[in-house]
């Protein structure tokens, strides 16, 4: 409650910096514009589809607007009504088809309620599976902190009994309607916005140099019925065969069919993750990037995936929480993405609250166009977007006429323009832009074939010791192993491939059984003292920190070295010597060993430079060691920061409670002494008693809750005090001669 109570609406600046300071070791946020220097992010357009319903279009949606305007519902729960309406309207715009089946279903709770003379507290059963995202929204919709109260079904009279059946009439009369509907207006325009957007598509793909022009284009729907409803409209078209449906079920035959061939496709493979919902998701991907040119999908289903090789997104049903509509565009505007995006969005021109919302989120919040689409400042004006989806929703509601409409619509926009003004005022201090702007210096973006230093060893070594059992390529990071060099163990045959994005083979990374068992076998081999002449490169690479070296020869000693304190750490200690006596330094020990060289064969280590070299292990020993102990000093002191954190929000919600009861202890004595009789006076101080009962409990509550805190202080100080006793274990790895030539 504490928590809640101080940070839920960030009401004062001192609020506001200590929730900052608290998520600051557990967020770090890159934003777009801070690293355009060094990443080319494309640019979005934005193209309207406009449409006109019919006259039994408009019909519909005039009565069913009705019904929802009515005081009492008998169909909707009064805990649930807020909630049940925003749906039917996401339903009534999304098509005559995604309305008619729940309208259906709430016919069918009322004929069931009035058989047994009990009210509705129920949503219809197809809901769920029509609408995903439904569980989202309850959650989004609670109406208090503490969740909605939940619908009792209580007894109805005779009277609520003839409304009630009016109602189911009423509903089953809409139904009816809806479903003599085959073609939707808004549906019959698809093919046209599809043509469009490939347009314009395919004219920001022609500014790419090499690029193939490519047909892909993902529309959104929030209902699974309007899904259905597109396909069907589709594969009547040129697209035919072409269309693939993404949702949170993916039972339909073809996404079947498609997951199969995609694990045989892949089998034998770690593609294949053992997750057959993940799977799934992976191969109708996969398929779309491949061989599909339209994916429809509902709102749940594509969070998470990324569709970077798609620059055409169709908003067919167009939600009011801009922070969906931004969710939405980022699965294909973000890194990675080789061309501007297309945003095509359906507007109805017959209705002037969805003018008027379009405006809104064009206009004020700058969804559609730009590199950024809507800006932190913005979208922060409104939060999570439930409070915006609200009063849009709230709009909606009540307003019967074009002027009731305009009016409140300006009102909105009047907030909405303060609100972000006073966002943008303060966009330097919002919570999760700690940027820090050091970090803009270190940040260089390589190609995606480039492989780290770390990763061009664990190549190098596996080229050495697989090269019996496998056949490398001589320009890529690949290699098809063709026998198993580990008999026993599960290792899979077939292609090998380092780098990022692998999709036709293994993906073969430090993390791989392969490598790990490698690494296990190198580490295991007997190394004898011996020479070893580095070559350094003769152009192309230039190693700054080597030149000092060049024709120079010398020792090196390499130690293993295991720390368990807080936790376990493994360090390598390198240092060297050259014949002059000068000191080689760890940093250039290790670049030492990303050049080529030749081993010369065994010789004997001198003792006065053994003795050199484990002083210069020992010195970096005791660097290790004040490293280490400087960051458990920092670890230290952010665990006490949490538990003083802790202790405080605990201490708080205590003490709210208890000031809950004394408020509610002083209201009581004010009843009972205004109460007009003996009676009431006494069952007030009755009352009383009790109140004061649950005071002092919950003053004995507070005062054990403080001696828990201490006890866990001194249980945190115990264990530290414990992990701080270090154990070092020592294992000398090699000792060399070095020449650098």
């Amino acid at each position: 409650k504490s928590v809640r109570a101080r940070f839920a609406r960030l009401g004062s600046d001192a609020d506001f910096a200590e929730l900052k300071e608290r998520l600051k070791p557990l967020c770090k946020r890159t934003l777009r514009k801070q690293v355009l220097q060094y990443v080319k992010y494309t640019n979005r357009h934005a193209l309207v589809q406009e449409f006109v319903p019919t006259a039994e279009e408009q019909r519909l949606y005039d009565l069913v607007s009705d019904y929802l305007q009515q005081p009492t519902l008998y169909a909707l729960p009064a805990s649930q009504r807020q909630l049940m309406t925003l749906i039917l309207r996401k339903l009534l715009a999304s098509s005559t088809y995604a309305i008619s089946s729940t309208l259906d279903g709430l016919a069918t709770k009322l004929e069931s309620a009035a058989a047994v003379s009990e009210s509705v507290d129920m949503l219809p059963d197809e809901l769920p599976d029509n609408l995903e995202e439904l569980e989202e929204l309850a959650d989004e919709w609670e109406e208090d902190e503490n969740g909605a109260a939940q619908a009792e079904r209580v007894r109805l009279t005779q009277e609520q009994l003839a409304e009630l059946r009016q109602e189911t009439a009423k509903l089953r009369e809409f139904h009816t309607l809806a479903k003599s509907i085959i073609k939707n207006s808004k549906g019959e325009v698809l093919l046209a916005a599809l043509r469009r957007g490939f347009a314009a598509a395919a004219e920001a793909q022609k500014n790419q140099v090499d690029a193939t022009i490519q047909q892909k284009a993902i529309i959104f729907t929030e209902s699974r019925r309007t899904q259905e409803y597109l396909l069907r409209v589709l594969e009547r078209t040129e697209f035919s065969g072409k269309v693939l449906l993404f949702n949170g079920t993916n039972n339909d035959p073809k996404s079947k069919e498609i997951y199969h061939r995609w694990l045989k496709q892949h089998a034998g493979t770690d593609h294949i993750s053992g997750s057959p919902s993940a799977d799934m998701r992976a191969a109708l991907v996969d398929y779309f990037r491949g061989e599909a040119a339209i994916m429809i999908v509902t709102e749940a289903a594509a969070e998470g995936i990324n569709l970077q090789f798609c620059n055409l997104v169709v908003n067919y049903d167009l939600p009011w929480n801009p922070q969906r509509i931004e969710q939405r565009i980022g699965r294909c505007h973000r890194y990675g993405q080789k061309f501007d995006v297309v945003v095509v969005n359906f507007l109805n021109k017959s209705n002037a609250a969805d003018l008027r919302v379009y405006q809104l989120l064009d206009e004020k919040f700058r969804l559609f166009n730009g590199v950024f689409g809507a800006s932190d400042e913005v979208l922060g004006a409104v939060e999570s977007g439930v409070d915006f989806e609200k009063r849009i929703a709230g709009i909606y509601q009540k307003c019967r006429t074009p002027e009731q409409i305009q009016f409140e619509f300006d009102a909105l926009q009047r907030d909405l323009e303060a609100e972000i003004a006073e966002g943008q005022r303060d966009a330097r201090e919002k919570l999760l832009n700690n940027f820090d702007q050091d970090v803009v210096e270190k940040v260089r973006i390589q190609s995606l074939d480039y492989l780290d230093r770390f990763e061009e060893r664990l190549w190098r070594l596996t080229r050495h010791l697989l090269a019996p059992y496998a056949r490398f390529e001589k320009r890529e990071y690949s290699f098809t192993l063709e026998r198993n060099p580990f008999p026993g163990e599960t290792i899979h045959p077939g292609p090998y491939r380092m780098g990022k994005n692998v999709e036709d083979a293994n993906t073969y990374r430090v993390g791989h059984p392969l490598a790990q068992r490698l690494l296990a076998q190198a580490k295991a081999l007997p190394v004898q003292p011996s020479e070893v002449i580095f070559r350094y490169p003769e152009r192309g690479t230039n190693i700054s920190i080597l030149q000092p070296l060049k024709g120079k020869s010398g020792w090196l000693l390499c130690v293993h070295v295991t720390l368990t304190a807080l936790e376990t750490e493994d360090h390598l200690i390198l240092g060297g010597v050259t014949d002059s006596g000068e000191v080689v330094d760890s940093a250039q020990c290790r670049r030492l060993f990303d050049l080529p060289g030749e081993e010369k064969g065994g010789l004997s280590l001198p003792s006065d430079t053994k003795q050199t070299l484990e002083d210069m292990a020992a010195r970096q020993m005791q660097e290790v060691l004040n490293a280490i102990s400087t960051k458990n000093g920092a670890w230290f002191d952010t665990e006490m920061d949490k538990l003083d954190h802790w202790a405080e929000d605990r201490r708080a919600s205590l003490k709210t409670e208890l000031d809950e009861l004394d408020e509610t202890i002083k209201e009581t004595k004010k009843a009972a002494r205004l109460a007009p009789n003996l009676p009431e006076k006494l069952e007030h101080q009755r009352a009383l008693r009790q109140l004061e009962s649950k005071r002092t409990e919950a003053w004995k509550t507070f005062d054990e809750a403080s001696r828990e805190i201490d006890r866990q202080k001194d249980a945190l100080l115990d264990e530290i005090s414990r992990r701080l006793e270090q154990k070092r274990e020592r294992e000398p790895l090699f000792t060399l001669r070095w020449t650098l030539s």
